[in-house]
């Protein structure tokens, strides 16, 4: 049971929260999914669904909590204002991305943009700066990153660890030179988190985003377990997501992300 990982999905838009009741089915928070090993949770985003992970976090566990960020486009970031952790003296968090990642969040958490800064947090943050192909070590997770095809760029994760392999894939256009690298990034993986912002009929070029389609297609040719598709765009209301999936899931590689689903690796 110590080598389980438990994965949670707690955000699945992308752009834009969708509070709104013909959305709650799937989800109405931005992209933030946890991967739970013994003690440690790595979280992918931070999104508006970092809030509600925060809610039930426990601060009197002794949970190591590493946060690795794709880009700091608003909506993966946002879920930073209002997490619970941050405000725990007994907290250590870890923040991980791009370069410039500290200047740039402790602009944004600040004034005129939010009433407290950084310095306001009693839990211990330490920002790490990385690069699109560094390696590292996480507790017990290795670590590697690519580049993806997003505006501004942005970073792709492969955890593995007792033999397991997670990618999270997320913003990250698939043109023919970024989808070869993806899928050979991806081989063999148990899992990929997949960018299944459009469908087919509503793709729009540069936007960096993918479509499930494409998903689907990238895990067959890197011999993954399972896809799963999330950060939807937030018109998607929940019966027009019932009908991809039904779709979609034809193909038993599929799931569909909803809010508070658990897959155990």
């Amino acid at each position: 049971m110590d080598k389980n990982w438990k994965i949670t999905v707690w955000g699945v838009r992308g752009s834009a929260p969708a509070p709104y009741q013909e959305f709650m089915e799937y989800g109405g928070n931005t992209s933030c999914v946890s991967v739970r090993r013994k003690n440690h949770m790595v979280v992918f985003d931070a999104g508006t669904g970092l809030i509600t992970l925060g809610r039930e976090w426990d601060t009197q566990t002794d949970m190591r909590l590493d946060i690795l960020i794709s880009h700091l486009h608003i909506d993966h970031v946002m879920g930073l204002f209002l997490f619970q952790p941050l405000f725990a003296a007994d907290m250590e968090i870890h923040l991980y991305g791009g370069t410039g990642l500290e200047q740039k969040m402790r602009q944004l958490l600040s004034p005129p943009w939010w009433p407290l800064g950084v310095q306001d947090f009693k839990a211990k943050l330490y920002f790490h700066e990385i690069q699109a192909g560094d390696r590292f070590e996480l507790g017990g997770f290795a670590v590697s990153t690519m580049a993806g095809n997003h505006p501004g760029g942005n970073i792709l994760y492969r955890l593995e660890s007792d033999g397991k392999r997670l990618v999270h894939a997320l913003d990250c256009e698939s043109d023919e030179g970024t989808f070869e690298r993806i899928t050979d990034f991806a081989h063999g993986s148990d899992l990929i988190i997949w960018d299944a912002n459009f469908t087919a009929e509503d793709f729009k070029e540069s936007w960096g985003h993918s479509t499930w389609e494409q998903g689907l297609k990238a895990g067959h040719e890197a011999g993954a377990g399972r896809v799963l598709m999330t950060h939807y765009s937030h018109g998607y209301t929940d019966n027009f997501l019932r009908e991809q999936e039904r779709e979609a899931c034809k193909d038993a590689l599929c799931i569909f992300a909803k809010e508070r689903m658990e897959i155990i690796l």
